[in-house]
């Protein structure tokens, strides 16, 4: 072997044997955005960003109501239902969403 060689495989092995500490894996990505389906007497508004979505979607991609927006809504994944009103039944949202569970029930 060649004397540079030599000297890098030695730096190599004496590296090695140092005290490092390990390295630190990246923060995994967070995962799916998801939302709580919130259902009032008029309409219905996604959990995460509170804007109108309409009751019988999976995900909040648009923004329903009186000035549409398609494509405007957060994206989060409706993952339970919950009322926010007294005159919005459990089952009424039994009915509208058999899908998904009652949220705090």
């Amino acid at each position: 072997m060649s004397e540079s060689r030599n000297s890098f495989i030695e730096l190599v092995e004496e590296l090695a044997h140092l005290d490092h500490p390990p390295a630190t894996a990246p923060e995994p990505v967070t995962g799916e955005l998801t939302a709580t389906l919130l259902v009032g007497d008029f309409e219905s508004r996604c959990g995460n960003c509170r804007k109108p979505t309409l009751v019988g979607v999976d995900r909040h991609t648009d923004i329903s109501g009186w000035v549409e927006e398609p494509g405007g809504g957060c994206g989060a994944r409706f993952t339970d239902i919950a009322s926010t009103s007294s005159g919005v039944t459990t089952a009424h949202l039994r009915r509208l969403r058999p899908d998904l569970p009652l949220r705090d029930h």
